[in-house]
């Protein structure tokens, strides 16, 4: 078993890294598109009196602006395009007459929403990311050992790129709902490399002369059935809501599905493998005690 799981672990783990490398490279191929939430704008509602796809549409609106837009598909026959706040006023009351005389689309409502968040509050959400992820951080070294506690932080950066670079690539609006799958997916990701992390340890304390590989193999076989079963669980839930939850959900239900997804693959190709690789051992759970502590507990 031990030569089974570990070309497959260094596989995985070199898997995971080029995936992290392409996420980062996606973000200047397909940028984030934001949501009306982080940038405001005018937004039009209208109906369509003939089903047609989202593609095709898209195609004869830009033939009707030159400005930039985002279409959704709201139900049935209704549509919802958003300009940037930038557009003029005028130019989206234009934009309303040529549809209705092209496409004959009839306008249900037409308005201006400011963003929900503003520089201010995403300089401060930035900097209170950071400093949960130093508090966890710190947290993981304390608890375990820093090997562990920087593979569980890296596999945390693994599942959130990849999520939000697939979202990009899907042209999937970055939304404060995609913001909050986000938030869920962390703690999911950290809650799985724990698991993981503190079933190493008790191994490697447990049996000191055996291989670490073979003690990080024991690890991931005891809590594989646990971790495929949380996973499927959770997949199952999300996946009904993506099913089911319509387009409003649609965001968040996609951004959890590829994130529970890249959650359990980095568990164990990431949080398990790294330490290994950064020299994880015995040793490192000794304390060794200085002269004075040894004098003290040889006293009567």
């Amino acid at each position: 078993m031990h030569s089974f799981w570990q070309p497959v672990r260094k596989t995985g783990f070199i898997l995971s890294l080029c995936l992290l490398f392409a996420s980062i490279i996606t973000f200047y191929v397909s940028p984030i598109s934001f949501g009306l939430d982080f940038t405001g704008g005018y937004i039009v509602d209208f109906t369509l009196s003939s089903i047609i796809q989202r593609s095709d549409l898209s195609v004869e609106l830009a033939h009707l602006t030159h400005e930039a837009f985002t279409l959704s598909h709201i139900h049935a026959h209704q549509w919802r395009l958003l300009f940037l706040p930038s557009v003029n006023a005028s130019e989206v009351s234009v934009f309303q007459n040529a549809i209705e005389s092209h496409l004959n689309a009839t306008i249900i409502e037409t308005k201006f929403l400011g963003a929900q968040v503003g520089e201010e509050l995403k300089v401060s959400g930035a900097l209170a990311a950071l400093f949960a992820i130093i508090s966890i951080l710190i947290y993981l070294i304390v608890r375990f050992e820093w090997r562990l506690a920087v593979a569980a932080t890296v596999a945390l950066f693994h599942d959130i790129l990849i999520t939000v670079a697939l979202l990009s690539l899907l042209n999937i609006t970055f939304d404060l709902t995609v913001l909050a799958a986000l938030l869920a997916i962390v703690g999911y990701s950290l809650n799985d490399s724990i698991i993981i992390g503190d079933r190493i340890r008790e191994l490697i304390r447990a049996k000191p002369h055996q291989l670490v590989s073979h003690s990080i193999t024991e690890a991931l076989q005891s809590t594989l059935r646990r971790t495929l079963i949380t996973s499927l669980t959770t997949l199952s839930t999300v996946l009904a809501i993506w099913l089911l939850g319509g387009e409003a959900l649609n965001g968040f239900s996609t951004a959890l599905l590829i994130g529970l997804t890249a959650g359990t693959f980095s568990s164990i190709f990431i949080s398990a493998t790294l330490p290994e690789f950064m020299g994880l051992n015995f040793e490192n759970y000794q304390k060794y005690d200085n002269d004075e502590v040894k004098r003290q507990l040889a006293e009567p």
